[in-house]
This record gives structure tokens, C-alpha cells and sequence, in this order.
């Protein structure tokens, strides 16, 4: 709320970001503490997702229920990339191209799409700003009301979490920001990027970008309707799906394969 405020989502944003950082009053702590409370969120979210699947709870789940969880997941990392956009420097605007000329791709509607979410232009920052600050949190919030049993952790957990990002707010700098316009050999995305930024340079955009994080998604969403894989028939085909959960095992082979990408970029680059 105080970073509103003072971001200009348009005209010379990396200045503005430059000058929230260094000229207005604590704006470098604001910015640690805006970064590191979204990332702890979006991890913490992560995690207790990975535990509904590995213990299998979505087969117990109504259908609407894991749908909303898994879509609100997706929205948390989708905000963090906006933020990351919204940088303004060299490798946010290189991310907001490359995910930019990603949905291009798409046939047929991918211009449409495309200036749904990031134009070119004066303009290119406003889009993932008011979705980033606006439409994903008010999403998010309304996807997840329900499936949050306590919105305030207990006091001891709070005080701790809260002086946690303090400490991280106060002792951890921003990092170094490049204009857009500097030289770079290579320019790196978000960390959840890294694997799709790998494939982008073995496969075309339309695959790496849509079409295989789109059969991954699908094949998350529907995981809870496996429970239902022994009304079939006995025999043949539906005997063999029903003893062995393919569904669950290519969603963990797709996350691995796509782990390992990921691992490989941060340690030898993408």
C-alpha cells in the first residue's frame, strides 16, 4: 500500500523505481519488505500445496475445491512475475517481452490475449501494474477465502514471521538494478522462470510457454476426478488406469523434469 503511493506505471519508470529506493525516506525498506513478504506467501503456498498432493487430499476434496486452490497458485506466481515486471529494469522489461511475444503465439486470438495482459509502448508497465497490485491480490484473496480456516496465524508465529521480514527488510539490500537499455550478455528471469527460460531456447515459444505448462496445468486440475477411475469397467484399458495413478505420476514427472531445468539454470545458467 505504501509502494502505491509513490509507483509510477508509466514515463520513466526505472527512474521512479530508482528514486523509491534511494531518495524517498525508507522507500529501500519498504521495497525488502513488499519482496520478501511475497515471496515468503507464494513459497509458504507452494508448500502447502505440495502437501495436499503428495498425501493425496484431493481425492477427498470436492472438485471446486482443489480447482480454486490450484487456480489460486498459479495466480500467486503469475503476481510475483508482474512484480517482477514492474522492476523496470533491464530484466523486467526482457521478462515482460518475452511473455509478451509468448502469448503472440497463440493462434489466431494470441494478439487479442496478448494486450489483454502487457502492451507495447509508453503503456508497457500499466497493464502488469494493475493487475499486480489490483485484480490478482482481490482474486487470490476471494479464490482462497473459504479454504483459510484462520486468517491470523497465532501471536507467537506472527511476532516471529513479522520480525523474520523486518530483519531480512533492514539487513538485505535491493540488488544492483540495470537500466533497460544497458548491455548484458545474458539477462535471467524470476527463479520459477528459469526452467521455461531453458526451454524457450530448445523449443518454440508456443510449446515452452503454452502448450506444455497448459498440459501440466490440466493434468493438476484433474487429479481429484482419479478417485472416480474404479467405477470403470474391469477390464482392459480402465483395469490397468485403475490400479496405477498415471495422472499423479505424470504431474510429478513434468514437476521434476522442470525442477531439474530450473536447478540447472541457477547453477551453470539457462
Amino acid at each position: 500500500m505504501v509502494l502505491i503511493f509513490y509507483y509510477r506505471p508509466v514515463g520513466e519508470v526505472f527512474a521512479n523505481v530508482e528514486a523509491i529506493t534511494t531518495l524517498v525516506p525508507y522507500g529501500w525498506f519498504f521495497r525488502q519488505l513488499h519482496y520478501g513478504s511475497g515471496q515468503a506467501f507464494v513459497i509458504l503456498m507452494f508448500l502447502h500445496t505440495m502437501d495436499h498432493f503428495l498425501k493425496k487430499r484431493y481425492v477427498h476434496y470436492p472438485f471446486r475445491v482443489w480447482v480454486t486452490l490450484i487456480l489460486a497458485l498459479f495466480l500467486s506466481f503469475f503476481t510475483l512475475f508482474t512484480g517482477f515486471i514492474l522492476k523496470a529494469d533491464q530484466e523486467g522489461v526482457f521478462a515482460g517481452r518475452i511473455f509478451m511475444n509468448i502469448l503472440q503465439t497463440i493462434p489466431i486470438v494470441g494478439d487479442s490475449i496478448s494486450r489483454l495482459f502487457i502492451v507495447s509502448g509508453n503503456d508497457f508497465f500499466f497493464l502488469p501494474y494493475l493487475y499486480h497490485c489490483f485484480f490478482l491480490p482481490i482474486l487470490i484473496v476471494y479464490l482462497i477465502r473459504h479454504h483459510i480456516r484462520e486468517w491470523l496465524p497465532e501471536k507467537g508465529f506472527m511476532m516471529a514471521g513479522g520480525a523474520g521480514l523486518f530483519l531480512y527488510a533492514l539487513l538485505v539490500k535491493p540488488g544492483v538494478a540495470f537500466p533497460p537499455d544497458a548491455g548484458a550478455a545474458s539477462v535471467e528471469g524470476p527463479w520459477f522462470f528459469l526452467g521455461m527460460q531453458s526451454l524457450l531456447k530448445r523449443v518454440s515459444p508456443l510449446w515452452a510457454g503454452i502448450v506444455l505448462p497448459g498440459v501440466f496445468a490440466m493434468c493438476v486440475f484433474l487429479l481429484p476426478l482419479t478417485r472416480k477411475s474404479g467405477a470403470f469397467s474391469s477390464s482392459g484399458v480402465w483395469m490397468l488406469w485403475g490400479k496405477v495413478d498415471w495422472l499423479r505420476y505424470a504431474v510429478m514427472v513434468m514437476f521434476l523434469l522442470y525442477t531439474g531445468l530450473t536447478v540447472k539454470a541457477m547453477i551453470w545458467g539457462s
